[in-house]
């Protein structure tokens, strides 16, 4: 198919590097995309609704990429591509990412990755955002659940993390809370018992106290448009609706997603709070990464 869409120097700053710095100061990337796709439809009506909608797309890569915490720019490149494909008129993505100034002597180092809706199985097919949190030792069990995470699911999205004051737990430490989205082909039960497997490899022993201190916390917040009841899980967490400490961070990595059940996406969630909300503080990731 000889047909394409185009888009050069697409400019976004984001979180990206593997360095401490790196960690803490936006950097910008750019992005050129190549999408092979039928156009005669379009050519032929003028009507937008039978071509991609680049404007949207872009748009959806745009608050992808700033709220993304990735190591790679393989990485990045590769969840841009999964962006594209989700149009199904897009048969192939090529997508270029290049990070100005990465390396000295150099203009910029790049990737170049080519993906096609027949890449199916390299795409897992469920998209999970987890709630992670500690207040006891919890610099070391929040790095440790997220090197746990990272060798068992590959690469992941990271929030910004946030000191937040305890809830119900009296004179407890304050916590460390922050979210992470992953990708699994694990049934939710299954993916439940591995993130209970994590917390106990990190102290945590349970009890009937839901207040009480403790060395992890790995709560699945929303698995896909996922919406249920049954068993240990109730999906969507009901705290994203009603706990801050948890919406935050969500809200830095999950912003354009519609909460299955609100009517709204978790960026009008969070607008609902004040721009500062009380008891949730930034945190210096630096010491997490």
């Amino acid at each position: 198919m000889p047909d394409r869409i185009e888009v050069r120097g697409l400019r976004v700053d984001t979180i990206i590097g593997l360095y401490s710095w790196e960690r803490m100061v936006l950097q910008e990337v750019r992005i050129d995309l190549e999408l092979r796709c039928d156009l005669r439809a379009a050519g032929a009506s003028d009507d937008v609704r039978d071509t991609v909608d680049y404007k949207t797309l872009t748009q959806t890569i745009r608050e992808r990429t700033e709220s993304s915490r990735y190591l790679l720019i393989e990485t990045l490149a590769h969840d841009v591509a999964e962006c594209c494909l989700t149009d199904p008129r897009v048969t192939s993505a090529r997508v270029r990412l290049s990070k100005p100034h990465a390396l000295r002597h150099a203009d910029d180092v790049a990737v170049v990755v080519t993906r096609t809706q027949e890449d199916g199985s390299l795409r897992a097919p469920h998209r999970v955002y987890i709630g992670v949190g500690s207040n006891i030792d919890p610099v070391t069990n929040v790095r440790e659940a997220l090197q746990a995470l990272h060798s068992r699911f590959g690469a992941l999205r990271v929030s910004p993390a946030y000191r937040t004051a305890p809830v119900g737990c009296g004179e407890a430490a304050d916590f460390i809370n922050l979210a992470v989205e992953l990708r699994t082909d694990l049934e939710l039960h299954v993916l439940w018992s591995e993130l209970r497997g994590v917390e106990k490899a990190q102290g945590r022993v349970r009890s009937d106290d839901r207040n009480e201190p403790r060395t992890l916390d790995l709560d699945i917040l929303l698995f896909d448009e996922l919406v249920t009841n049954e068993g240990p899980v109730r999906l969507p967490d009901p705290l994203i609706a009603d706990a801050p400490f948890v919406l935050v961070p969500l809200a830095d990595i999950a912003g354009p997603l519609r909460h299955p059940t609100a009517n709204c996406t978790i960026a009008e969630l969070r607008a609902k709070l004040p721009k500062t909300v009380e008891g949730v503080a930034p945190y210096d990731a630096e010491v997490l990464f």
